[in-house]
C-alpha cells in the first residue's frame, strides 16, 4: 500500500515538471542574513545559482550586500546611478549582463558618449519603500551617487510598507516570520515548498475547495483586486498614506545631495488584463468596480506630494509590439524582453538627469 502511494505520488511529481511545472521556493540557502537597520539582506559574497523551470542564473552578490560586481571609491569624474527596488531590480531570474540596471548602464554609455558611468544595483527581494529608504541612507555616503532611481512595484510595496519586518532569515532562507497552521510541521513545509510541484499544485487545488469543507474561501487575485478597486479598502488607504510618508522622509534626506527619479513597474494583469476582467465575469462582478490605471494615479499622487519626478512605465509596456512576453509565465518576473525595455526607457529619463548633474571632481 505504501509503495503505491510512493510510485503514484512520484508518477504525479513527474508529469507536473514535464507537462504542468509549478512555482517553487526559489532562492538558494545562503542567499540571504539579518541585518539590524532593514531586517534582511543578501549575504555578502554569495556566489550560487538559481534554478527555475524557466531560468538557470548564476547570482553574485558583492561586498555591499547587493548583486553585481564589486563597488570601489568612486574614482575622478565617474558618475553613478543608485537603482533601489525589490526582486524586480535584482532580477534574479535573468543573468547579470540581462538585468535593466545593467542595459540602463550599457545605454548611457552610448547615448551619452562617455564611459564613466555605473550603475549600482541595490535590489532586494521583498523589499519596500520602507527598506529602501534605509538603503540609501546607509549606501549614499559609500556609493555617492549622482542620480538615485526608485522602483516602485505597484503589485504589493503597499503590502511590504505596512508589514516590513514579515519576513525573517531562517537556516538562510527567506521565510515568513509567523508560519502559517497546517498539519505538516513547518520544517517539513518548507522543504515542500522549495522541493515538490506536487505539494504545491495540491496546495492550491485546497484553496479552491475549502469553501466545500465549511472554510473561508481564499480570493483569487485578492490583492489585485484591492489596489484597482474603485473603492479602496481601509488596508489600502493606509498602505498609500504610509508610503506617502516614506516618500517624504526619503525626499527631504536627498534635497539638495542628488535627484531622486521615482518609478512606477506594472503588474502584469495592469499589461494583459483578459484573465483578470475573465474572473471578475465568472464572479458575476461589474468590471466598472475595477479601474487597472488606480495604482498609477495614487502613487501619482503620493510621489507628486513628496516633491519627485515620476516615471510611469505602464504606457510603455502597453505599448510594446503584440506577442513580446514582458513577465515570465511561471516566475512572474521580467523577462529578458522586459528587463531591455524597461533599460532603454529608463536611459533616456536618467540621461536628462545625469547632463544636469555635477561631476564628481
Amino acid at each position: 500500500m505504501t509503495s503505491a502511494i510512493l510510485v503514484t505520488l512520484g508518477g504525479f511529481e513527474a508529469g507536473l515538471r514535464l507537462f504542468y511545472p509549478q512555482k517553487l521556493y526559489r532562492f538558494p540557502s545562503g542567499l540571504f542574513r539579518e541585518e539590524p537597520d532593514r531586517v534582511y539582506g543578501f549575504n555578502p559574497g554569495f556566489h550560487g545559482s538559481m534554478r527555475n523551470p524557466e531560468y538557470e542564473t548564476e547570482v553574485r552578490i558583492n561586498s555591499l550586500g547587493f548583486r553585481g560586481p564589486e563597488v570601489g571609491p568612486k574614482a575622478r569624474g565617474v558618475r553613478r546611478v543608485l537603482v533601489l527596488g525589490d526582486s524586480f531590480v535584482s532580477a534574479l531570474n535573468v543573468d547579470e549582463d540581462e538585468t535593466f540596471t545593467s542595459v540602463l548602464q550599457a545605454r548611457l554609455r552610448t547615448e551619452m558618449g562617455v564611459g564613466d558611468i555605473e550603475v549600482v544595483n541595490a535590489g532586494t527581494p521583498g523589499y519596500g519603500t520602507w527598506h529602501e529608504l534605509r538603503v540609501l541612507r546607509s549606501l549614499a555616503p559609500v556609493v555617492q551617487p549622482d542620480v538615485a532611481i526608485l522602483c516602485i512595484y505597484v503589485g504589493n510595496d503597499l503590502e511590504d510598507n505596512l508589514a516590513p519586518k514579515a519576513s525573517t532569515v531562517r537556516d538562510g532562507l527567506l521565510v515568513s516570520r509567523t508560519a502559517g497552521k497546517g498539519i505538516l510541521p513547518s520544517a517539513v513545509r518548507s522543504w515542500l515548498q522549495r522541493n515538490s510541484m506536487a505539494y504545491v499544485f495540491l496546495w492550491r487545488a485546497w484553496d479552491q475547495v475549502r469553501p466545500l469543507f465549511g472554510l473561508r474561501a481564499v480570493e483569487p487575485l485578492a490583492h489585485f483586486k484591492a489596489i484597482v478597486s474603485r473603492a479602496p479598502t481601509e488596508e489600502t488607504r493606509k498602505g498609500y498614506e504610509t508610503s506617502g510618508q516614506i516618500l517624504r522622509e526619503l525626499a527631504a534626506a536627498t534635497r539638495g545631495r542628488f535627484p531622486v527619479l521615482v518609478v512606477l513597474i506594472p503588474d502584469e494583469l495592469q499589461v494583459d488584463p483578459d484573465p483578470f476582467w475573465q474572473l471578475i465575469r465568472r464572479e458575476g462582478r461589474p468590471t466598472g468596480d475595477f479601474e487597472l490605471d488606480q495604482p498609477s494615479r495614487a502613487w501619482g499622487g503620493a510621489v507628486g506630494e513628496a516633491g519627485l519626478p515620476l516615471l510611469d512605465l505602464l504606457p510603455e509596456f502597453r505599448a510594446r509590439p503584440a506577442g513580446e512576453r514582458l513577465y515570465m509565465s511561471l516566475d512572474g518576473h521580467l523577462t529578458t524582453m522586459g528587463n531591455r525595455l524597461v533599460g532603454e526607457t529608463l536611459a533616456r529619463a536618467t540621461a536628462r538627469l545625469l547632463s544636469g548633474s555635477t561631476v564628481a571632481r
